[in-house]
C-alpha cells in the first residue's frame, strides 16, 4: 500500500474565500501583472520569497472588516492579527506572514493586518484519483457538465506541516480547522478535500 492510499483525506481541508458579500474585499496597488513591479505575489503567498516593505491594499467593494480579508487576486489573503496570535499559540507549522498596508474604503490604515504565505509543501494535483461526476445543469436550459470529485496528491511529497499546498489549493489539517472554528474565525471555509469539487474543463485547459 502506498503512501498517498494511507492518507485520510477527509481530514485534510481547502481553506478558501467563502466569496461573502459583506466583508472588504481587497486589490493589490502592484500593476495587474505583478511580475511588472518586480515581485511575484505566487511565490510571497508561498514563502518563497520575502519582502521588507509592506505590500499596499485598497478597498475594492464589500463594508467589513474580518478575520481573513481576500482580493481579487488568486493567492494573496490577509489575516488579522488575533488570527497570527492564534496560529502561534498553537503552533501550527507551515506558515509564516508579510508585512501589508490594508487602506479601508474611507482612506484610513486597517492596523494590524498581515499578508499570509502558507510555506508547508507544495504538492501536485493528481486528478487520476479524482471521481468524475456529471452535475445537472445549473439552469433549466443550461447544459450538464462534469466535475472532478476530490482532490489527491503524492504523500511523498508533504513534508507534515499543518499548513501546505496541493496545486494552487491552499490545504490545512483538521487540527487547523478546529481552531478556527472554535474561536470563531470569520470568513473563511473549509471543504474536505474528499469533497472538493472542480470542473474537468478548468483542470484540463490548464
Amino acid at each position: 500500500m502506498s503512501l498517498s492510499k494511507k492518507l485520510d483525506y477527509s481530514t485534510l481541508f481547502e481553506l478558501s474565500d467563502p466569496m461573502a458579500i459583506e466583508p472588504f474585499r481587497l486589490r493589490s496597488r502592484l500593476p495587474s501583472d505583478s511580475s511588472q513591479g518586480g515581485l511575484d505575489l505566487d511565490r510571497l503567498s508561498q514563502g518563497a520569497i520575502q519582502v521588507s516593505d509592506p505590500i499596499q491594499f485598497d478597498v475594492a467593494q464589500g463594508s467589513g472588516i474580518y478575520d481573513f480579508l481576500w482580493t481579487q487576486l488568486v493567492t494573496p489573503v490577509c489575516i488579522s492579527k488575533r488570527v497570527v496570535r492564534l496560529l502561534q499559540k498553537s503552533d501550527v507549522s507551515g506558515w509564516s506572514t508579510y508585512p501589508v498596508e490594508v487602506i479601508d474604503d474611507k482612506g484610513r490604515l486597517l492596523a494590524d493586518y498581515h499578508g499570509l504565505a502558507v510555506s508547508g509543501a507544495i504538492c501536485l494535483a493528481n486528478y487520476t484519483r479524482s471521481s468524475v461526476v456529471t452535475k445537472s445543469p445549473p439552469a433549466p436550459r443550461g447544459r450538464s457538465y462534469d466535475v472532478y470529485r476530490g482532490l489527491y496528491f503524492d504523500a511523498d511529497e508533504w513534508d507534515g506541516s499543518d499548513m501546505f499546498w496541493v496545486g494552487r489549493v491552499r490545504v490545512v489539517v483538521e487540527k487547523v480547522k478546529k481552531i478556527f472554528e472554535q474561536n470563531d474565525v470569520k470568513n473563511v471555509c473549509f471543504t474536505r478535500l474528499s469533497e472538493r469539487e472542480i470542473r474537468v474543463r478548468h483542470v484540463q485547459g490548464n
